[in-house]
């Protein structure tokens, strides 16, 4: 098992390392005669801690290749509140770098946080900016306004970096807010001097009474309204001053802006793991496969395969959760915890569930909690505050429960043909009398070996290995898949029933 966690690890850092590599050297020199020089660093899909990181890793790197301008590239729904704030201040500390946020098609919640972060913002035509707050949803689909206070408490820290990077950049402070807060409308007005300004309903009502204040022509009135998030298109971006113009690609910008694009960074070969390996359907089947894998090397331990599936399913279950940001130490710990305990019931007090039925609840609700993000103040704890957050615990709930009825279920179909096939029947307890294999249950009234009964090893014990009994009273012998409770027991030995129950049969070496 360590040479297959070893191997594991090491084809994950290759595949990370190459793609990496890779994606470095994919980029081309322009030939521009243009003498700043501009990075384009690609981020979509999901916005995660592995995000973060390699945003950081990527603006590091555009340092480094000489580079005055970045162009982050945006295109994203976005993701983990926590990462998405952290990017934004990670883009706020940035110095000798002017970044542009581009957007090809959409920067929604967390992405238009990190937007409103860079330096200005660009958008391509028919792209999408805003909308970038934790909302509740009725069963109709409509918004559901929160509780006053409970909404206050959720988006303070979302709030605070909006309203900053408002200040820093020279948006307006309203379209910042109305990105995050219902419950508030925002006009667009102007006096007949020319002078426009944002304003609320209150002091929208009372300017608008005379003839000085009138709203913008060819605006949206109002620009947002209550029951909305503020999320706007280009042309309306353009308009509202968020963004600075319009381009078709990264590559057109830059053109525009006299800027010899150097290097483009996009997704690795890693991300693009990382990327699939967090998707529910595949988390689905690495639970079910570890499940599986660790009834089988439980009950039947030695055989080795087993165990390395098992490692493996497990490091990618924890290991990707914990590098996108959504696994913490404390739900690793309570994992590693279930698993000690199911292996205590299984080899030291087999049959009398006092650590099998504990160990199962920490390692489910272990597993469960790593498809729960961070929350902006901590953990999440029992009650999440954020929608996302309860909108995540109801998948990894679908995902358990689901894959633990699958895995009842296959483990139903593989107790009944797993002794056809070849290998697999040594994992199986069986009988043979007369030349037909049936299934045995030993330790049920009747049966046998009983304690006491001697047979011989026909393989090796690792501890798990298979051994032959033979009944003097019926005049057969039976094959048995047995465990050895002194480790390793050579091929051709006489063996002793120790124990039996719980389907298991533990022998030792006749002495």
């Amino acid at each position: 098992m360590k040479h297959a966690w070893g191997i594991f690890l090491s084809l994950v850092f290759c595949a990370v390392s190459i793609g990496a590599a890779a994606n470095a050297q994919s980029s081309t020199p322009s030939t521009s005669p243009a003498n700043h020089k501009a990075v384009v660093i690609v981020i979509s899909g999901e916005i995660n801690d592995y995000t973060r990181d390699t945003l950081e890793k990527r603006l590091g790197h555009a340092r480094q290749l000489g580079a005055d301008t970045v162009i982050l590239q945006l295109d994203t729904y976005g993701g983990a509140v926590t990462s998405g704030l952290e990017m934004s201040a990670l883009i706020k500390r940035t110095s000798n770098l002017h970044v542009i946020a581009f957007v090809p098609e959409k920067a929604i919640s967390a992405g238009a946080m990190i937007a409103l972060a860079c330096d200005e913002i660009v958008m391509a035509p028919a792209a999408k900016l805003g909308d970038s707050a934790p909302i509740s949803i009725s069963t109709d689909g409509s918004l559901q306004p929160l509780p006053e206070t409970e909404r206050a408490k959720i988006e303070s820290p979302i709030l605070q970096d909006f309203r900053d990077s408002a200040q820093r950049n020279g948006y307006d402070p309203l379209l910042a807010e109305a990105m995050v807060s219902v419950g508030r409308s925002v006009y667009w007005i102007e006096d007949s001097a020319g002078h426009r300004r944002f304003v609320q309903q209150d002091e929208y009502s009372k300017l608008t009474q005379g003839d000085q204040w009138h709203a913008v022509p060819n605006a949206p009135n109002p620009i947002d309204t209550p029951s909305e998030l503020l999320t706007v298109g280009t042309n309306l971006a353009i308009q509202l001053g968020l963004s600075k113009g319009s381009a078709p690609t990264a590559e057109a910008l830059a053109e525009s802006r006299g800027l010899t694009i150097v290097a483009t960074l996009a997704a690795s070969t890693g991300e693009e793991f990382l990327r699939l390996f967090s998707t529910a359907p595949v988390r689905f089947l690495l639970f079910v496969v570890f499940i599986m894998s660790l009834y089988i090397a439980l009950h039947i331990p030695g055989q080795g395969a087993p165990e390395a599936i098992a490692l493996i399913s497990l490091a990618l279950l924890l290991g990707v959760p914990w590098l996108t940001g959504y696994a913490q130490w404390w739900e690793i710990v309570l994992i590693i915890a279930g698993l000690s305990l199911l292996a205590f019931e299984i080899f030291v007090i087999p049959g009398h569930g006092f650590a099998a039925l504990p160990g199962i609840g920490l390692m489910l609700f272990g597993f469960l909690m790593t498809f729960v993000p961070k929350e902006p103040n901590g953990l999440p704890g029992f009650l999440p505050s954020l929608p996302a957050t309860w909108k995540a615990l109801e998948n990894g709930l679908i995902v358990i429960v689901s894959g633990m009825g699958c895995s009842m279920l296959l483990g139903t179909w593989l107790r009944r043909y797993l002794p056809r096939l070849p290998f697999f029947n040594r994992l199986i307890l069986t009988t043979t009398v007369g030349g037909v294999t049936t299934k045995a249950a030993p330790g049920e009234s009747g049966a046998w070996p009983q304690l006491g009964d001697k047979g011989r090893t026909t393989s090796d014990l690792r501890p798990g290995g298979s051994a032959m009994f033979f009944d003097s009273a019926a005049g057969d012998q039976r094959l048995f898949s047995v465990v050895s409770d002194r480790g390793f027991v050579a091929i051709n030995t006489d063996v002793i029933v120790q124990e039996v129950g719980g389907g298991r049969l533990v022998v030792r070496p006749v002495s």
